[in-house]
C-alpha cells in the first residue's frame, strides 16, 4: 500500500463513475467513507491514465453513496475524462485524515510491524492489510512466506505502530 508519496495513506481505488458529470466512486478500504469526506486533495496513481505514475486533483465536492465516497474533481468533468481514473488507487495527505479512535490504526502504520505473540517471541512482519467481507487481513511475512491473520480482538492483543510491534495471540495451528 505504498503511495510513493511521502506523507500519504492509500485509501481506497476509483470503483467507477457517478452520474454524467465525472464524478468518481471510491471504494474504501476502510469500509467507511466518513473520515474522508472533507479533504481536500486526493492523488491518484495506477489506474488506466496515461501516465499514471501519480496525479494530485483538488477536491471540489465529496459524498457518500452506496457505501463509496464520491469526489468531484477539479478539472474532471465529463465520464470520459473520469473514465481514465477508473483502477487508480487513492491516497490522501495524513495530515487531512481526522485522528482514529482508541484501538484503531491506519493499515499503512501496520506495515513494517513485527508480529510477536504475548511471550514475546517474533513470528514474522506484516507485509500488508487485505480487506475481507466480515474482517481485515494481516499479511504476515514469516519463514518466507505470508500468513493470512484475521483483524479480530480475538487475535490482536494489542497494536503499536509507533513502537513497530503488533501482539498477537494467533489461533491454534496459524
Amino acid at each position: 500500500m505504498d503511495t510513493g508519496r511521502k506523507g500519504f495513506i492509500e485509501i481506497g481505488r476509483v470503483a467507477g463513475l457517478h452520474g454524467v458529470r465525472g464524478k468518481v466512486r471510491v471504494a474504501m478500504y476502510s469500509g467507511d467513507a466518513g473520515g474522508v469526506m472533507k479533504v481536500r486533495r486526493l492523488w491518484l496513481s495506477g489506474g488506466n491514465a496515461p501516465g499514471s505514475g501519480g496525479r494530485e486533483f483538488e477536491v471540489v465536492e465529496a459524498q457518500r453513496a452506496g457505501g463509496c465516497a464520491v469526489f468531484s474533481l477539479k478539472g474532471i468533468a465529463s465520464p470520459e475524462a473520469a473514465g481514465v481514473l477508473t483502477g487508480s488507487r487513492v491516497s490522501v495527505r495524513r495530515d487531512d485524515l481526522p485522528p482514529l479512535p482508541e484501538g484503531e490504526f491506519y493499515w499503512a502504520d501496520a506495515v513494517g510491524c513485527s508480529v510477536v505473540n504475548e511471550a514475546g517471541e517474533v513470528l514474522g512482519e506484516v507485509s500488508g492489510v487485505l480487506p475481507g467481507a466480515a474482517h481485515d487481513w494481516l499479511v504476515v511475512r514469516r519463514n518466507g512466506e505470508e500468513a493470512y491473520l484475521p483483524v479480530v480482538e480475538a487475535f490482536l492483543r494489542s497494536v503499536d505502530p509507533p513502537a513497530g510491534r503488533i501482539v498477537v495471540s494467533p489461533p491454534e495451528g496459524w
